[in-house]
């Protein structure tokens, strides 16, 4: 190939799996089981989301959340479930659940929220690093720790339950 002037144009040196490498996102697919302990959650989710939207990981998270309440209950202990590693795909999947239980003993449920979705993915980074040398966990780490850093945004607590008794 050549320039408009006449010389040759530099060739810049791309490797062929790394430019058919996909960008990953953190994606969330949710499920609420039911109207508590949902008050803050939502709006929380929301912003979590929003934060991740322009971030890209080096794999696509694929991730099922699903908060317990009255109508879907999900027993204790909350966390990661069914953790799935598609080395050749670039994907990780797995199903974060919490606990109406769980939230209700959390002096903070919002915190506690936001705490458990960074420990499920963290641990979901610890087990794509056990299998990809050349992955860079850290590098994927520092970006989901705005999750444990960030204070929530104000108005974000789940403030009195449902029943209206404060937890």
């Amino acid at each position: 190939m050549t320039d408009p002037s006449g010389g040759e144009a530099p060739r810049e040196q791309v490797s062929a799996a790394r430019e058919s490498m996909p960008k990953g996102r953190l994606t969330f697919r949710t499920v609420w089981g039911g109207p508590s302990p949902q008050a803050g959650f939502i709006e929380e989710l929301g912003r979590i989301k929003q934060h991740v939207r322009t971030v890209e990981f080096s794999y696509h998270f694929d991730l099922f959340l699903m908060v317990g309440g009255e109508i879907t209950p999900v027993p204790a202990p909350s966390g990661l479930r069914t953790p799935r590693v598609f080395l050749s795909r670039r994907t990780v999947t797995g199903e974060i659940r919490i606990s109406k239980d769980d939230v209700s003993a959390a002096s903070d449920p919002v915190a506690f929220f936001r705490q458990t979705i960074h420990v499920s993915v963290a641990d979901l980074i610890g087990r794509i690093a056990a299998r990809d040398a050349a992955f860079d966990a850290d590098a994927e780490r520092r970006k989901i720790a705005f999750l444990i850093d960030d204070e929530p945004a104000p108005g974000a607590d789940a403030g009195p339950a449902a029943d209206g008794m404060s937890r």
